[in-house]
């Protein structure tokens, strides 16, 4: 054999042992580092899991006592507008006309459900029920109002009627 034989020989062979030692030791090393890295990563998550829970069970209670304070039960959106409707009429001293059902508007992204109500009475009741509305309910914004001084010819008194467009997005 010729020593340039011999080298290519002993070349090959270094390499086939790079690749060997490669396959066998540090393929594996590298695979278990990476795995050790994400189950660091999980560990730290799950440590700070309790602290968490905690956070997020204070969270629960406060959105409860705000539903709490909202009066919302169980039944329809409508049901609840018109129950606290009637509770503002009572307190406020104006009457409700004509509530009739919702007009829903269907998009790609949504809908939007418009309530239309015919109230009457004085302007500083309806305002204040308008504000109380829109501030305390969940039951979405006035997009339209408009007020008529209406006469009644048989008893010659005459009243405010105001018509408000109530637009919730669901």
């Amino acid at each position: 054999m010729k020593f340039s034989t011999k080298n290519k020989y002993l070349l090959l062979g270094i390499l086939s042992m790079f690749f060997l030692s490669y396959y066998f030791a540090l393929r594996n090393t590298l695979v278990v580092r990476k795995e050790f890295k994400e189950n660091l990563d999980k560990t730290e998550f799950f440590s700070n899991l309790p602290g968490q829970l905690s956070k997020l069970s204070l969270r629960e209670k406060e959105l409860d006592a705000h539903l709490g304070a909202m009066d919302l039960s169980s039944s329809s959106a409508q049901n609840n507008l018109l129950k606290f409707m009637n509770a503002e009429a009572l307190k406020n001293q104006f009457k409700i006309i004509d509530f009739s059902a919702p007009h829903i508007v269907k998009f790609d992204k949504g809908a939007v459900e418009t309530h239309q109500l015919h109230l009457e009475g004085s302007y500083i009741s309806i305002l204040k029920t308008l504000n109380t509305l829109e501030n305390k309910g969940s039951f979405g914004a006035i997009s339209h109002l408009s007020f008529q001084k209406k006469k009644d010819f048989r008893s010659g008194r005459t009243y405010l009627r105001a018509q408000v467009f109530l637009e919730q997005t669901k």
